[in-house]
């Protein structure tokens, strides 16, 4: 279910820091995993779709936060001390980050309480509704500021606390589909610029099929037994 053939030879019409495509990217991937969550759990759910959605839930979630303490712990300290100027934008950022706390600890002990007790979908929606609220602003102002800090970092920078090895195979397939399903083009383009295509060609072989069957079971629906 992803936008974008990971073997097609892309070129980028635009030019932006890699943290700020990282964040463009992990920001789509939440909010629309969040809208995607707010519509299926409204209806029951076999137990099969239940246990992926909610080890979704708490993958997503991991997700952002990876994201938000590279911002937090690397990016925009080193933009600070290249800029001092930019240390009050930091502090904003970090609290605006501080204030997702609750609602994201809600959303994962609701999502793990589901595993184990069925009826417990109606809060982990309730769960995944306040996080969206509170999340949108949120990733409205790093999208604002993020170039900011960007901008006082060198293209090259290698940001400390960024992943220096990939991982399996598979959990790099996860991720990488995962970012690229239904991002926009423009984006994806530039998301895919520094991954080899042998790399894309292996993952897209070996393992889109994969994911995508993962994403039909949640997002469409399927699994045997009881839907409750």
């Amino acid at each position: 279910m992803t936008s974008i053939d990971p073997g097609t030879a892309v070129a980028p019409t635009r030019v932006l820091h890699r943290q700020t495509v990282l964040h463009l990217a992990v920001a789509h991937a939440v909010r629309r995993d969040l809208a995607r969550l707010t519509r299926v759990l409204g209806d029951p759910v076999t137990a099969v779709r239940r246990d992926a959605l909610a080890a979704h839930v708490t993958f997503l979630l991991d997700q952002l936060a990876d994201q938000h303490r590279v911002l937090d712990c690397a990016v925009w300290p080193l933009a600070a001390a290249r800029q001092p100027a930019l240390a009050d934008l930091l502090e904003r950022v970090e609290l605006a980050h501080s204030r997702l706390v609750r609602p994201v600890v809600r959303a994962r002990s609701a999502a793990l309480r589901w595993r184990s007790a069925p009826d417990a979908r109606a809060a982990v929606l309730d769960a995944v509704r306040d996080l969206d609220v509170a999340l949108a602003p949120v990733l409205a102002q790093d999208a604002e500021l993020l170039p900011l800090a960007c901008a006082a970092l060198p293209a090259t920078v290698t940001v400390s606390g960024e992943p220096s090895r990939p991982g399996r195979p598979t959990r790099l397939a996860r991720r990488m589909f995962w970012l690229l399903d239904d991002l926009d083009l423009p984006t994806a383009e530039l998301f895919l610029q520094r991954t080899p295509r042998i790399v894309m060609w292996v993952l897209r072989n070996g393992f889109s099929g994969g994911y995508n069957r993962a994403a039909y079971l949640m997002w469409v629906g399927g699994g045997t037994g009881p839907a409750v």
